[in-house]
């Protein structure tokens, strides 16, 4: 019996974003996304996914929604928090309580925010659109990084 395996093709992609003042590293696993990270430095190398970066740093409307996210090995809640997370429009936002309600889990602000945290792919899965009751929440990667991102969709123009 012969077993043959594919294995997806990785490819990677780098832009600079002045918004952020870093490079956003992009990783593909054929044609998943697996990651997205920002880094002080790095190589430019594009991909279609890094043409809608820039356009999206530049304040143009971009649809993520299209690009296909690897969640395996989240756990049924965590990705229903990521998925459920995807759906907020851009130049919306949310608390951490409502995406609870709406993933069917009232109460749970602390855990959405602790999924939100593991999000692989920050912008593509907006988790930057979450908010607290009575402050802007957590982020990941930068609290910095939290505020330009929603004040390139005009949510945050407070300095806090």
């Amino acid at each position: 019996m012969l077993i043959t395996m594919v294995i997806a093709k990785k490819q990677t992609g780098t832009i600079f974003s002045k918004t952020l003042g870093c490079y956003v590293y992009v990783e593909l696993s054929g044609d998943r996304l697996e990651s997205v990270d920002f880094r002080l430095s790095g190589e430019l190398k594009k991909l279609q996914i890094t043409d809608d970066l820039e356009r999206y740093f530049s304040g143009k409307p971009v649809d993520f929604v299209k690009y296909d996210v690897c969640l395996e090995g989240f756990t049924p809640f965590e990705q229903a928090v990521l998925n459920e997370t995807r759906k907020i429009p851009c130049g919306d936002r949310i608390t951490y309580a409502e995406l609870a309600d709406r993933v069917k889990h009232p109460g749970a602000a602390r855990a959405v925010g602790n999924a939100l945290s593991k999000n692989p792919v920050p912008i593509v899965v907006p988790c930057h659109r979450v908010v607290g009751k009575y402050n802007i929440g957590g982020y990941s990667q930068d609290i910095e990084i939290k505020k330009r991102l929603l004040k390139i969709e005009c949510l945050y123009s407070r300095d806090s």
